[in-house]
C-alpha cells in the first residue's frame, strides 16, 4: 500500500504497520520537515515537502498517477540504500520542497536508482 506522509503526527501512525527501518527513515524525514516548515503546513502545497512509502509496483503506478511522481523518468538529487529491502530515494522539486521515496528493492523501478542491488 502506498504511503504518503507529511508530519511526525503522521508518520506515527504507521509504526505497527512499516519494517522498523522504515519507520525509524520516515520519523526523522517528517521530524526535521515539521521542525523547518511546521507540522500544520499543507503537505502538498506549502514549502517542506513529504515522504512516500512504496512497497510494490502497484504503489509505483498510483505515485505517478494520483501524484505525478514518475518514478521511471525522474532523476533524484540521491539514492541510499537503507537495507537490504529498502532505498531511500531524493527528489527535489525546488529549493524549499523535496519528495522522500522509501522505495522497495522488490519494485522493478529499483534497480533504475542503485547499482548494488
Amino acid at each position: 500500500m502506498l504511503y504518503i506522509v507529511g508530519t511526525q503526527k503522521e508518520a506515527q501512525k504507521l509504526k505497527e504497520l512499516l519494517p522498523e527501518e522504515v519507520f525509524v527513515e520516515v520519523m526523522g524525514t517528517a521530524k526535521i520537515i515539521d521542525e523547518a516548515y511546521g507540522s500544520e503546513r499543507n503537505i502538498f502545497e506549502s514549502d517542506g515537502g513529504y515522504v512516500c512509502i512504496v512497497e510494490n509496483d502497484t504503489d509505483v503506478a498510483e505515485l505517478n498517477s494520483k501524484y505525478e511522481v514518475d518514478l521511471y523518468t525522474t532523476d533524484p538529487e540521491y539514492c541510499t540504500k537503507l537495507s537490504n529491502d529498502w532505498l531511500n530515494v531524493l527528489i527535489l522539486c525546488n529549493n524549499e520542497f523535496a519528495i522522500t521515496v522509501l522505495l522497495s528493492t522488490q519494485t522493478a523501478v529499483s534497480e533504475r536508482f542503485c547499482d548494488e542491488l
